[in-house]
């Protein structure tokens, strides 16, 4: 007997790669750099580390979220934090990008982890 023909759905899931990465070019850096998309864990464990007094502190929770998801430079790297004299990853992305990359890699970032639809592209 022949084996029923999977979901759409189904065959997607079975056949997607978990490692979805893409570069994104920076311009004053004239590089690419690699990032990687986070899943849902990964996502509360950042918002949790970016939260104060009950409280989400956005710019805090960005600079996590690209320090967790860049791939290529590794923001933990002890040379870069040295560099730039921060404490830590996230303080690192914080004190070595501008304002404008680190929206550009956010939303690459967010867009890489799933949550880049909307009805326009779910009705097509």
């Amino acid at each position: 007997m022949a084996k029923a023909k999977k979901s759409n759905a189904l065959e997607a899931l079975l056949n997607a790669n978990p490692d979805v990465r893409e570069q994104v070019y920076i311009k004053r850096f004239d590089a690419e750099f690699t990032i990687t998309g986070l899943d849902q864990d990964a996502f509360e464990s950042a918002q949790e580390e970016a939260s104060f007094d009950g409280k989400l502190n956005q710019k805090e929770l960005n600079n996590i979220l690209i320090a967790r998801s860049c791939v290529d430079p590794d923001f933990s790297d002890s040379d870069l934090i040295e560099k730039y004299g921060a404490r830590d990853a996230g303080d690192c992305v914080n004190k070595a990008l501008k304002f404008g990359e680190i929206a550009t890699l956010t939303e690459k970032i967010v867009e890489l982890s799933g949550l880049d639809t909307s009805l326009d592209k779910a009705k097509n």
